[in-house]
């Protein structure tokens, strides 16, 4: 989950670095060239994890585009136990917390990380203390009408499933709150891939909206609870043909993680009008240990989960084909490879698993 947040964050980085007034200069400044973006968190949930990835600060060359690998990665707690992450893919490591771990992930406790590269410099967050969340009540899904643009460039409205958020917030503390919204849909495949053409029966999940970041400061909140709190807008599309929950997942941030993911959105959401808020820092937690003054990107915090699903159970979703059989061909003229994804092998998609969720009935 965390991995496109990494790459959008990276991104964006490189565009305020290198951006001005009147014109954007592609090349990076001078002492960025060679800066990463540290995007991390642990996790209680089920299951409790540590999370990490590592890249290059995003400069449009072929480089920046590339993993980054590094020497170490190394998760401490409060109490001195350290955790060296391994990794099968370079730049991302992802660890679950348990009883055999020398590391468990509580609230309360504080953590932080550091990231070794191969040339020999230290990042080193600042430590993060998990505060306690609060568990959504309720998801509740509606069909509304949303402004679109069809395909001849004139405006018009589309249906679209409104996610609204019923859930207890913490307003005495000094942190917030911050969402990320899912869908896990069924779907099945038609054994293209298969040697013995058998047909497997898949459960997806993909992020929905992923230009979107979710928080809110429960501070500036009367009464600690959101009643029919819109969260996003959802398309329609085939992937509720087979059937379809939304899931969202609820986090507590630290007042420095709230400071940092609040921060990145309102710079994804400038528009560059006078209208747009003042831009500020992005501050992050990392420092290198070695030259406290070369600049450090991304964040380190800990969290705590609650998740709410609900199935897209709508008159209106009644009628949605399913994602296969696929609308097009699925084979080129003259090729023998198939080109319909999903309806290959609903295993192509990394995310996708033939074990039935517990929740789906």
């Amino acid at each position: 989950m965390i991995l496109k947040y990494t790459i959008r964050i990276a991104i964006l980085f490189g565009i305020l670095a290198v951006s001005c007034v009147d014109k954007i200069d592609f090349e990076v400044p001078a002492g960025l060239s060679d800066s990463v973006v540290i995007q991390a968190r642990v996790v209680k949930g089920e299951p409790s994890f540590v999370e990490v990835d590592v890249s290059r600060l995003f400069d449009f060359s072929v480089e920046s585009r590339r993993p980054l690998s590094v020497r170490r990665v190394v998760l401490t707690d409060d109490s001195s136990n350290e955790m060296v992450l391994e990794t099968r893919v370079p730049g991302s490591y992802f660890q679950v917390l348990n009883e055999s771990t020398a590391i468990q992930a509580e609230v309360g406790r504080g953590y932080k990380l550091r990231v070794e590269t191969l040339d020999n410099r230290i990042f080193e967050s600042t430590v993060d203390i998990m505060p306690p969340n609060r568990k959504p009540i309720a998801l509740n899904l509606s069909i509304a009408q949303r402004p679109a643009v069809d395909n001849l460039g004139r405006p018009t409205e589309v249906d679209k499933v409104r996610l609204a958020l019923d859930t207890e917030v913490n307003i005495e503390g000094n942190g917030g709150v911050y969402w990320e919204i899912s869908v896990i849909y069924q779907v099945t495949d038609q054994g293209i891939n298969d040697s013995e053409n058998v047909i497997k029966t898949c459960f997806v999940e993909n992020n929905i909206n992923a230009n979107e970041i979710f928080v809110l400061d429960p501070t500036q909140l009367r009464q600690g609870i959101l009643n029919n709190f819109e969260l996003t807008f959802a398309d329609i599309d085939r992937r509720f043909g087979e059937g379809l929950f939304f899931a969202v997942k609820q986090y507590s941030l630290s007042q420095g993680a709230f400071r940092y993911w609040n921060g990145i959105n309102i710079l994804s959401e400038r528009e560059g009008n006078i209208f747009d808020g003042p831009a500020g820092e992005v501050q992050s937690n990392f420092i290198n240990i070695n030259d406290p003054e070369s600049v450090a990107f991304g964040y380190f915090f800990a969290t705590e989960e609650e998740i709410i699903r609900e199935k897209a159970a709508l008159p209106e979703l009644a009628d949605v084909p399913p994602v296969c059989p696929s609308e097009r061909a699925c084979f080129a003229p003259n090729g023998d490879s198939c080109i319909c994804g999903l309806c290959c092998d609903c295993l192509v998609d990394p995310n996708a698993t033939t074990v039935v969720p517990d929740f789906w009935f």
